[in-house]
């Protein structure tokens, strides 16, 4: 077996983001502990009323859109929870403000202070980050979606795994999927500046 050296920037960053993430589900524990902190930042400024009173119940309407869509499951909302019935088979989903996947954002965000690093174009950064924002929000959204019929379907308990475990698994492998198709596709290097010296 022969190792190349890796000698891009690109691919050098792209490595240290595969290894943050490695790290960061081993110490998931910590990532936990450190999620909570966040939690109890948010309610002592009181910034989690914003997102109780316009984020969840958008998101409870777009979950329960794809509920009936998708799987067929009948779906009416409240502000916060979402009724669904199949088959006989009635449950109501309470979506908390804590659970809506707000750390995936600001995990994200320190993503891109490793990630961005290099000499790439402005506007190929902002694409990035906006891209890089809406896959995390649809990726929240289908997390939510799958605990939801995991818990309609198989019951309380397999739903609490995937909310408590195959979220956090989720989100790395998105992660990684991303600055890799961001650096291949989206990053643009900024082009070389050169002063060629003419003849007298």
């Amino acid at each position: 077996m022969q190792l190349r050296p890796i000698t891009s920037p690109s691919e050098r960053t792209y490595y240290l983001l595969v290894m943050s993430s490695a790290l960061i589900f081993l110490v998931l524990p910590f990532v936990t502990t450190f999620n909570e902190l966040l939690t109890a930042f948010l309610i002592k400024i009181r910034l989690y009323v914003l997102i109780e009173d316009f984020v969840v119940p958008f998101e409870a309407r777009v979950v329960a859109g794809l509920t009936s869509s998708i799987f067929g499951v009948q779906a009416s909302v409240t502000s916060k929870s979402i009724l669904l019935q199949q088959g006989g088979r009635n449950m109501v989903a309470y979506i908390s403000w804590n659970c809506i996947g707000w750390q995936s954002l600001i995990l994200f965000a320190f993503t891109c202070l490793t990630g961005l690093r290099g000499e790439y174009t402005t506007i190929s950064r902002v694409k990035s980050i906006l891209i890089g924002i809406q896959g995390t929000i649809l990726l929240n959204v289908g997390r939510i979606l799958i605990i939801i019929m995991v818990a309609m379907f198989w019951g309380y308990l397999p739903s609490l795994i995937i909310h408590d475990y195959a979220g956090t698994l989720l989100l790395l492998i998105w992660l990684v999927g991303f600055w890799h198709f961001s650096y291949r596709y989206i990053l643009e290097p900024l082009p070389e500046t050169g002063i060629e010296s003419g003849s007298n």
